[in-house]
Parts: structure tokens; sequence; C-alpha cells
């Protein structure tokens, strides 16, 4: 029973026969993002509204159209998994970025610094998901019923999600208490100066190098991410436990995240249903998690259908039923 267990665990960890050129091409993507934001914060360049709406499409487009080579050069079957990880990856990212304005807004980041912000938490999050990613993947491959687990976490995410969605005034007021928590522990651990200093990552003070409190609020959101990767990641799995996939979602989900920033309050209002879709995602995928161990099975072709529907389903409802969203309250992370 056990080794049948084990056995079935391990069939659903697949890998896919990668040409060296799409990995390449990964690369490629990461250098063309990092030069494009290396021009635009270099003079603290502050994205306006339509500048952010093309940008967002333009990181939305290039997400979109490497699936051409990941279909004809892996498989369609790949190709059909990465666009469903990249679109739950996005679709997840819109809370770390509702979080990250908060944080914003307590520490009273100035607009010119949000993006140069922005880039530096994205290029720790890269680096972040490919550790986790490559840890949870060997997890699943080493023990059954890391499954389960995976699948209790998305589960208690669903939840968090369906919360979110009805409008729950916890929501907040979890940000707030978690963060403040990361918040005291920066800076029991850190010396940190409690102003901004230009660009400046450090200061020295009185003889003493400390961070400034724009590094110090970097960390704050690369922790916060972290928490958010518990979620993400096992989801990203669900749907492809494939290194190469799994990663390239992320790799084309990610950076486009400091474009879509600066719209994302018009985002949220105007495919408000998402967030329910969100949530039903979310449980559906902690079903497949913690069915499979159990020998149940579900198509490839089944899953993906589901996650199209309520996604595509979610758009639709929003154009057609439009809804005004309460606005959220501020939160103080500092004492």
């Amino acid at each position: 029973m056990i080794s049948q267990f084990a056995s079935t665990v391990s069939s659903s960890v697949h890998s896919y026969h990668v040409p060296w050129f799409m990995y390449a091409l990964v690369v490629l993507a990461l250098v063309v993002y990092a030069l494009i934001e290396a021009h635009h914060t270099k003079s603290d360049h502050v994205i306006q509204f339509k500048e952010a709406v093309k940008w967002s499409v333009f990181y939305v487009s290039i997400a979109l159209l490497f699936a051409i080579p990941v279909f004809f050069f892996i498989s369609s079957q790949a190709a059909g998994e990465y666009l469903a990880a990249w679109a739950i990856e996005k679709a997840l990212s819109l809370d770390n970025l509702f979080v990250i304005g908060l944080i914003f807004t307590s520490f009273n980041v100035s607009r010119s610094l949000e993006r140069r912000m922005l880039n530096y938490g994205i290029a720790g999050a890269i680096i972040f998901r490919l550790v986790f990613i490559l840890a949870g993947l060997e997890l699943l491959k080493r023990f059954e019923w890391v499954s389960i687990v995976f699948g209790l976490i998305l589960m208690r995410a669903a939840w968090k999600a369906f919360q979110e969605a009805r409008g729950s005034e916890k929501i907040e007021k979890e940000v707030e208490i978690t963060d403040k928590k990361l918040w005291k522990i920066i800076t029991k651990i850190l010396p940190v100066h409690p102003e901004f200093v230009g660009h400046k990552m450090t200061v020295k003070i009185d003889g003493k190098r400390m961070l400034t409190l724009m590094a110090a609020v970097i960390i704050l959101i690369e922790l916060t991410d972290v928490i958010f990767a518990v979620d993400s990641v096992p989801a990203v799995l669900a749907v492809s436990p494939d290194r190469f996939i799994a990663y390239s979602s992320n790799v084309f989900a990610l950076p486009g995240l400091g474009a879509l920033f600066f719209v994302y309050p018009s985002v949220a209002t105007k495919f408000w249903a998402l967030a329910w879709a969100l949530s039903g995602i979310l449980a559906w995928i902690s079903f497949k998690m913690i069915a499979a161990p159990l020998g149940l099975h579900v198509n490839i072709g089944i899953s993906l259908a589901v996650l199209a529907t309520l996604l595509g389903g979610s758009i639709i409802v929003s154009l057609c039923w439009p809804r005004k969203l309460a606005e959220h309250q501020p939160i103080h992370i500092k004492d």
C-alpha cells in the first residue's frame, strides 16, 4: 500500500525534455527585463497610468508568446501547463501587489522610489522562487505525504481568498499584524536608520553603518513575498511538476508586476470577480493535490478546462456586471 502510494506521487512529478535554447530564451527575457527597468529607474522616472498600461500589455504579450516555442519544441501539454501556471501566478500576485501598496503607504514611500523598490523586490522574488520550486519538487519526490500537505496549504489559501472576495475587514488587520511582526524582527536584528536617504541602501551615522529605511522596507517586501510563495509555489507545482515549466511561468509572470502595480486598483475594480475565481481555482488545485496520492487522478485537459472556465467566467461576469469595490483602510506597521 505504501509503495503504491509513493509510486503514485512520484509518477505525478514528471520532467519534459527541454532543448537548451529554451533555457537561453528565459535568460534572455530576464536580461531584457533588467535593461528595460534599469533604463526607467536611473532617473527616478514616475510611471503614469497610460504608460503603466502599455508596459503591462507588453509584459503579458511576451509571456503569452513564450507559450508558442513551448508548444512546438516541448509539447502541447507543456504549453497548456505553462499558460495555466502563469495565469495562476499572475492572479495570486495581485494580492501581493495589494500588500505592497499598503506597505508603501504605511512608510510614505515617494512615487519616484516605488518602481525602483518594486524592481529590487521582483529580483529577489525571481531568485527565491527558483529555490522554492526546486525544493518543492525535491520534497514531492522524496516524501509522498508532501502532496497532501501542499493540498492543505492551498485549502487554507482558498478559504482566505474566499474571505477576501466577500470583502472581509480582517484582511488589512491580518496584513498589519503580520508585517508589524516582520518589521520588529528586521529592526531588532539590523540597525535601521528611520529615514530615506536618496537611493542609498546604507548610511553611516555617528561612525555606525546602518540600513536606510529604503533597504529595510525592501527586506520587508521580500519577507512578505516569501510568505506569499508558500501559497503560490504549491499551486504552480500542482499544475506542472516540471521544473522548467514551473519556473519559466514565474519568470514571465513576475517582471510585469512593476508596471501592473500602478494600474492594480483599476484592474482589481474592473475585474472584481477574479477574487472569487481565484478562491475556486485554489480549492480545485487543493482537491487535486490531496486526491492524487490516493489514486484519484484528474486528466490534465479537464484540469486546464476548469481553470480556463473559472478565469474566463470571472472576466465575463466582471465586464457584464460591473461593481464598485470598497476602499481599503491604511495600515500602520511602525509603532
